[in-house]
Formats: structure tokens, sequence, C-alpha cells
């Protein structure tokens, strides 16, 4: 049996082996012979030679393709340093950063020259030996990165030239493919081709980035060092060229033994290199480094973010994120500070009577631009300071007065006009009986308007309203500067909106007054002066919206004379009240209604500010009207603002003249009349009838604007006077801009007491 089994084994054996010889000299050999023959090797090279030109011409067409779409920026250091900006950087007028956000970085672009040579051969010693010799690559480089890929080792190989780096950085991606590496090489040849190596290694220093938000060698240094990189010692320009390979890892604020560790590495391929002496390797390595983190300050957050919103709306949320624009504003930085520091310390004094906020808005009145902005006396404060009270729909108090006034003069009244301050008694729709009363709770009788507007009187002001006729003044108020939706439900108010009823924005306020400061012109408030795209490009869409002739400028004029006329409000002011400035300047003030919030709006020729203080909870006050809340932080601020400018008197229009006045009946004064006091007029409506007669002659209600003006005595200096609001806070985090106005209580029309004719106050002022 098992003899049979083996004979059986060594036959299938046998079988195989037949088999196997069979089809090798069948079939493989002859088929080796066949592929290795003269014939098919000519075949192989004439396929091989295809793909090889196939490759060639693809590559080709590919290098083509690439030069052909980066040409434009090749040609160009501007756009090859600016090509990846992104984000929105905005500034003040002369240039001071007030912001950088959604990516936006700070570039500084300067020499070669500018930087220490220290600082280069650490750069070259430890990211491109030889660059200086390579044609934009280096084979060895590429080699030795790829062998270590390939192995997975630990060790980081640059196999990128600086040439390379600067190209991957400003014109590619960090994608990791073949077409990306093919671009760049292409891109760095063609770049060795248009620029000298001092040229590229100047704009890879100023475009590399060293961490911390720093791109380039100058805002590294600033950042890190506080100092410009010309300063840099050795061992600092070692640190920072360091960082590029991992700027995280390196960063000297986080990691400070690791960031000296990767310095030392440096110094010694700066040995290596022959750049420094082991005496000076030593010395840079014992040499302590004080580093410092970045700063990420937004400077006049609420003007920041009111702009931002206006970026919004003019060029998109793309633009603002992805744009690389520069903005530069109207705002004055070095007086915004001062704005802010005089806010802070005048609501600081005023703690003790429950003042908790404030705000100011400065503009130049010819042109509309915020000088400065103020929304809140800490932007940063979680319960209120993100609202901007400036945008604000705020009760007024009395620094409405003027609106109506102008209406009246525009009608045929004049500062020499006569009413009878009076009690009065309005019957309301709600069947109550409206009763103002002025700020003092007393009444005189017949005055001129010029004494009862300089003293904010309240029942005067009543029947200027009534002269004026509440649509007409509404409509004016519009025309000189308050926007919708301020004052747009017409219906709503009654005769208390000359005291403040009806809600506007204090920026709004401000408008007005530059209307009167210009002499009837009104203009726009306006932030915006310039915006770049990331290549420098001017792509402002802002328009400064033509002045218009709101007013007639005699009316103007007017308001303005008898605003800045100091003599004449001393008998509720005092003759040294902040509304009084070392130069001509006209203001009135505002206190609405229990102290809840007052203002001082006032102006020069040069400037016009309006302030409010009151709480954002919409809490009373503790007896701080107007001049003593808002008025000293008026005062305080022009001052300053206008140190450095010239002193300058209100420019008087043609067709006004000048008349002495007896302060009684406003009739022409005797020549001796030693309590006459000057009025201004219109031209044609000049009175003629003495004091004591029966009155004087009313100007017609369409003033004549050619008419000449006489010689007239020089105008007195004025200040701002008192009325508030409140702002219900709801804040939002910094870092959101927002909207940027802030809600406000219900308001309306406060009815009797409102504004500065409520019940008698205990302290007396307007």
């Amino acid at each position: 049996m098992g003899k049979p089994q083996q004979l059986k084994g060594e036959s299938r054996r046998s079988n195989a082996r037949a088999a196997l010889h069979d089809s090798w000299h069948l079939v493989t050999l002859p088929f080796i012979k066949a592929i290795m023959s003269r014939p098919a090797r000519r075949t192989y090279i004439v396929v091989g030679l295809m793909i090889t030109i196939s490759s060639g011409v693809g590559l080709g067409v590919m290098a083509k393709d690439t030069l052909d779409q980066y040409r434009p920026s090749l040609s160009n250091p501007v756009v090859i340093l600016n090509t990846k900006n992104i984000g929105t950087t905005i500034t003040d007028r002369n240039g001071e950063v007030l912001f950088r956000g959604f990516g936006a970085i700070e570039r500084h672009n300067i020499s070669l020259q500018q930087m220490p040579s220290s600082l280069v051969d650490a750069t070259l010693a430890t990211e491109d030996p030889s660059f200086y010799s390579h044609p934009g690559f280096s084979v060895r480089g590429m080699a030795r990165a790829a062998y270590h890929d390939i192995r997975h080792t630990d060790k980081v190989q640059g196999g990128s030239t600086i040439t390379q780096q600067l190209v991957k950085n400003t014109l590619l991606t960090n994608e990791k493919s073949f077409t990306r590496k093919f671009k760049e090489l292409v891109l760095s040849v063609e770049m060795e081709r248009r620029y000298s190596k001092d040229e590229i290694l100047q704009m890879y220093l100023n475009t590399i980035y060293y961490g911390q938000g720093s791109y380039g060698v100058e805002a590294a240094a600033i950042n890190y060092f506080r100092k410009p990189v010309e300063q840099l010692t050795i061992s600092e320009s070692a640190l920072l060229a360091g960082l590029p390979q991992s700027p995280s890892r390196y960063d000297p604020t986080i990691n400070k033994e690791g960031a000296e560790l990767r310095r030392d590495y440096v110094l010694s391929r700066m040995a290596e290199n022959g750049n420094l002496t082991q005496q000076q390797v030593a010395s840079a390595k014992s040499e302590t480094i004080t580093t410092y983190p970045r700063e990420v300050v937004v400077k006049a957050p609420h003007f920041v973010f009111w702009v931002l919103n206006q970026l919004r709306s003019q060029y998109g949320q793309e633009t603002i994120e992805r744009g690389g624009i520069t903005v530069k504003t109207s705002l004055d930085y070095q007086k915004q500070v001062e704005a802010e520091r005089i806010v802070r310390e005048q609501v600081a004094k005023l703690a003790g009577n429950n003042v908790s906020n404030a705000g100011l808005v400065s503009l130049d009145p010819s042109s509309g631009e915020v000088i400065s902005m103020v929304g809140s006396v800490d932007y940063y404060n979680s319960n209120f300071g993100s609202v901007n009270t400036t945008l604000a729909q705020l009760q007024p108090g009395s620094s409405f007065k003027p609106i109506a006034y102008a209406a009246a003069f525009s009608k045929g009244w004049n500062g020499a006009t006569q009413v009878d301050d009076k009690p009065m008694r309005v019957p309301q729709d709600n069947g109550t009986v409206y009763e103002p009363r002025n700020y003092d709770g007393t009444f005189r009788g017949p005055v001129l308007l010029r004494r009862a507007l300089a003293n904010s009187l309240n029942i005067p002001a009543i029947e200027v309203l009534k002269h004026a006729n509440i649509d007409s003044t509404i409509t004016l108020a519009h025309q000189l500067g308050v926007q919708e939706p301020s004052l747009t439900e017409r219906n709503r108010y009654g005769l208390s909106l000359v005291l403040g009823g009806g809600e506007v924005r204090p920026i709004d306020m401000a408008s007005v007054y530059a209307s009167f400061a210009n002499n009837g012109l009104s203009v726009e408030p306006q932030a915006i002066n310039q915006v770049k795209d990331k290549f420098g490009a001017t792509i402002t869409k802002t328009k400064v919206a033509p002045k218009t002739q709101s007013v007639d400028p005699r009316v103007a004029y007017m308001i303005t004379n008898i605003l800045s006329d100091n003599e004449a409000r001393k008998e509720e002011f005092g003759a040294n009240s902040p509304l009084q400035l070392s130069r001509p300047a006209a203001a009135k003030t505002g206190t609405t209604d229990d102290y809840r919030d007052n203002w001082t709006v006032g102006y020069t020729p040069d400037l016009v500010t309006a302030v409010w203080v009151g709480n954002n909870d919409n809490s009373a006050m503790n007896n701080v009207s107007g001049v003593d809340g808002a008025a000293p932080i008026w005062k305080e601020y022009m001052e300053t603002a206008l140190a450095s400018a010239p002193v300058r008197d209100f420019a008087i229009p043609a067709g006004v003249a000048f008349a002495r006045i007896c302060p009684q009946d406003g009739g022409i004064a005797s020549p001796n009349d030693p309590n006459a006091i000057n009025e201004v007029f219109l031209a044609e409506a000049m009175p003629t009838k003495p004091c004591g007669s029966a009155g004087t002659v009313t100007p017609p209600a369409t003033p004549v604007l050619q008419a000449t003006a006489t010689t007239p005595a020089a105008p007195t200096n004025p200040k701002p006077a008192p009325t508030a609001p409140q702002v219900a806070a709801t804040p939002r985090p910094p870092e959101e801009p927002g909207r940027g106005g802030g809600s406000l209580p219900p308001g309306g029309d406060p009815g009797p007491g409102s504004g500065e004719g409520g019940a008698p106050p205990p302290i007396s002022g307007g």
C-alpha cells in the first residue's frame, strides 16, 4: 500500500517539472526575447519619448499659465507685499491706528539698510545660507527635506529657499500638492529674474510672520521688544530670526526657555557661517532678553464701531473681513483722548449726585467731520458702557429752544420782540391742564426774546413755539440736522416740544448747532475721509452731502448773537458760568424733568460740541442741571481742543443791521441811555419807534436775503445750558460692532413740569 502512493507522488512532481519546462521554453522565453528585441526596444524608446515630451509640454503649459496668472503681481513689489492682506484697519485723521480687525495686520516696509546686519546674517544662516548663490531653489535642500519626509523623522527640514518662502507667503497657499510646489518653483525662478537678491531679501523680511500678529521685522521688533528693528541687539536679532520656523512654539512671551534654546541654535549657525566669533556668541547667549506680549486695543471704540456699521452698509461684510482695506477717519485721536479724560473726571466728581454716565460728540461745523466721540464714560462697563449715547434718542430739554426761536425769527420775530412771561394754562386732550413754569419758578411779565432765550425762560419759549407753529418747527429741525426717525410722529408733540419733549440724538443736535455756526448752511456728520484697498488704491464711496441753506443766514446769525451774549444770560447763569470761553462762543444748556438728563450744546466758528450727562437706567440725578453737569465738560473740552486754533469771531452775513434798544420794550434807545442794549435785525426791518411807544416794527415774514448790513458791534462770547435724557443700556460685547445706538425709555410729551419749566427746583440754573 505504501509503494503505490509514493509512485503517484513522484509522477505528479515529474508532470509539474515538465509543465514548467514547457511553459518556460514555449511561452516565457519567447516573450522575453520578443520584448527585448531590437524592434521592441525601438518601440519603448518612442513611447518613452512621447511620454517625456507630453509631460514636458504639459509642464510647459502649466508654467506658462502660472506666469500669465501671476505676472501682474510679480511686476509690482507693492502688490507682492500686500496680496494677502485681509480685514480692516481704521485710523484717525493723522494716521493713528484705532482698530485692526478681522485678521488685519500691522505692515511696515523698511529698507534692508535700516535693518541691523545681525538680523540679516541670522536670517540667512538659519533659513537659507546659500541664498546669494542659488537660482531661486535648492536641489540639495529639497532632496534633504524629501528624505526626512519619507523617513518620517522628527527633524524639521526647510527645503524651501527664502525666494520660495516669499512666493508661498505672498502669492500662493500652504496647500501640499505637486501643482502648488511646481508653481512655487516657476514663480521663484521668475522672481529671481525680475529682482535683485537684496530686493527679494528685503521683501521677505518685511512679510514673514513672526507670531503675535507680527508680519515683518519692524512689526515684530515693536511688538516683542517695544523698539524699532534698527535698535535690536545681536541676541534679539537671533531670537527673531528663529521664530518663523514655528512662531507659536518659540514665542518668547509663552515659552521663554524654548525661545532661548532656539536663539542659541541661531547664534551657533551664525558662528558656523563666519558671522560671529565664539566670544560674540557667548556674550549674546548670556544676554537676558525682555519681551512683551502683544497689545490689542481698540481706541475710541464707540466711534470705531459706528464707522464699522457705515462701512458694512457701504462696502458689505465681505470687504470688511477679506478686503484688507485701510480707512482714514475724521477723528482727531489726541482730542479724543482729552475728551475721554474730561468726561471721565467730571462724572467721577458728580458720582455723589447719582451721576454715572456722560457722552460727548464734537464736529467741525464747516464740514461735519466728527472730531471726537465719547459714547459713554467707559465702553467696557458691563452694565451700559457699550451703548453709544451720542447716537441714542434722548430728550434735549431747553437745548431745543433755539430751533423754535429760529422758526419764529423766520416768521418775523427777533430778539427785540416782546412777549409776556406770565402763568399759562393749556387744556390737554386727556382732560388735564398743562401749566408750564420757568426753571426758577418766577414770572417776569413782559420780556424781550433776547432775554428769554439767553436765560432759558420757558413761558416765552412756548409763546415763541405758538408763533412759529409746531409743524414748521419740526420741519426746520429736520432741515437743520435732526435725522429720522427723530420727531417723525408729528401728532405726538404739543407745546412742550420747545422744552425738549421730543427725543433727538446728541449727534443731531451737534449738527443743528453746526448749522447755526455756518450761518444756516447744514452739513451731515462725516466720519469716513478715505478708504483704500489692500494695494493702496482709493475706493472711497462716502460722498460728502452738499451743504444746504436750511435757514436764512441772517436768522442763524440772530440765534448765534443771542447764544453768545454772556451779558444777556447773567440773570440766570451769572457772569462767570462755564458757558463762557476765552474766545467768542455760543451755547445753550438743557435739563429735563427731575434732573434725569442734562445737556450743553455750543459752538465757535471752528468747533461744535454736544454733551449729555445722566444715567442709562433713567434714574434722576441729585440737583444736577446742565450748567452743573454737562457745561463743565463742554467748557474744558472746547478750551482744550481749540487751544492752538486762532481766535475767530462769528462772520456777520450781509443783510443784518444793529441798533441800540431799551430792554423794556425793544424800542430805539436814546443815545445817552446807559441801560440800552445792542440788538441785531434784518436790515429791512429795523425798529423805528422809540422806547415807551406802542411797540416795535414787526419784520416781514419773508426776509430779503440781499439786504446790506450795517457795521455791527462785536458780539460777546457765550456758553451752553442744560437739558437731559436717559438711555436704557443693552450692552454688547466689545468685539461685536453692533449698532452703536442704544435704546431709550418711551419718553414722549413729558407733560406738565417737563423741560426747564417744571416745578421750581431746589437750585437755580438753566
